[in-house]
């Protein structure tokens, strides 16, 4: 039993020393090597990740299982599961290389839906609410609206391993976004959105955070609605925005909104019907682009 004790935080060591690793070699790859040559390079090593047994590996099968087992043969969800990987590691390099280009080379190689309804939002100067999901290069979407005259800030929590913290923080500040800690006073996101800035965050994993139970791919599963709560309070408009690589090696951005917000004075039943038309909206872009999605997340951990 002590034994095995002592094994988890090791493994977990491991698996951040790893990923501070692949981080640094990214940043490092980004600056110099060809794009093609990069996402070879770490789709490839992403499969590797995937030939080996590990707990990750294991989830991501269970639950490709769970949605498509009775749509799919499981020798198309060992392909997808495999496939999953290898799109991690194109996206870890494309999350680096993608923040050192200029406004026109990036223009070139992402693509989106028009932001006329944002720039609108925008010019009122009440801020704006941009949720999003862990689906294809997300690492990239404060400096796409950056890009494109947004002021921006995300929220996150702070990761275990310094090192990795730093490198992760570094890639998600720059100029007109920044990244600050979810340990931070709500007064502070108050106060950003006061000043018209644009707030991004991702709502797809079950997390440690105000939530509820909403429908997710066809099962119940915890999702944090905070930020909707809150625009539902503050009347702040709120946009759904996903991104998936395309076959011709480019990214989208999908947006969807101002969403139409339910607001009946039932609170708890409102948000719970609100919450479910994000999850329907990221669950439109995952259902597209299944290998695209982080599906080693324990996502339907926590049941009603």
């Amino acid at each position: 039993m002590a034994a095995s004790f002592l094994k988890k935080p090791a493994i977990r060591r491991l698996r951040y020393r790893l990923l501070c690793i692949a981080a640094k070699a990214g940043i490092t790859f980004a600056g110099w090597i060809p794009r093609k040559l990069g996402l070879l390079f770490f789709s490839s090593a992403g499969a590797m990740v995937f030939c080996v047994p590990h707990r990750d590996r294991r989830r991501t099968l269970h639950h490709l299982r769970m949605i498509y087992g009775d749509r799919w043969s499981e020798r198309k969800i060992r392909i997808v599961a495999r496939n999953v990987y290898r799109e991690l590691g194109k996206n870890l390099f494309d999350s680096f290389y993608l923040s050192r280009l200029n406004e026109k080379t990036f223009d070139k190689l992402v693509k989106h839906d028009s932001l006329d309804n944002v720039e609108d939002a925008y010019r009122e100067g009440r801020g704006a609410i941009v949720i999003t999901a862990h689906t294809g290069c997300f690492e990239m979407l404060l400096p796409f609206f950056a890009m494109h005259g947004f002021k921006s800030f995300a929220i996150g929590r702070k990761l275990h391993d310094e090192q990795l913290d730093r490198i992760i923080r570094g890639t998600r500040t720059g100029d007109n976004y920044q990244y600050i800690d979810r340990s931070e006073p709500p007064r502070k996101i108050i106060r950003f959105l006061s000043q018209g800035m644009l707030f991004g965050v991702l709502v797809d994993q079950d997390t440690a955070v105000e939530g509820v139970f909403a429908d997710f791919m066809g099962k119940k599963a915890y999702t944090p609605s905070g930020p909707v709560k809150m625009a539902m309070k503050f009347s702040i408009p709120v946009f759904v925005a996903t991104t998936a690589r395309q076959p011709d090696g480019t990214h989208y951005v999908y947006l969807s909104g101002p969403l139409q917000l339910k607001n009946t004075g039932d609170t708890d039943a409102d948000l719970v019907d609100n919450m479910t038309e994000v999850n329907k909206l990221i669950g439109n872009t995952i259902e597209h682009f299944p290998e695209q999605w982080v599906w080693m997340h324990r996502r339907w951990h926590r049941q009603p």
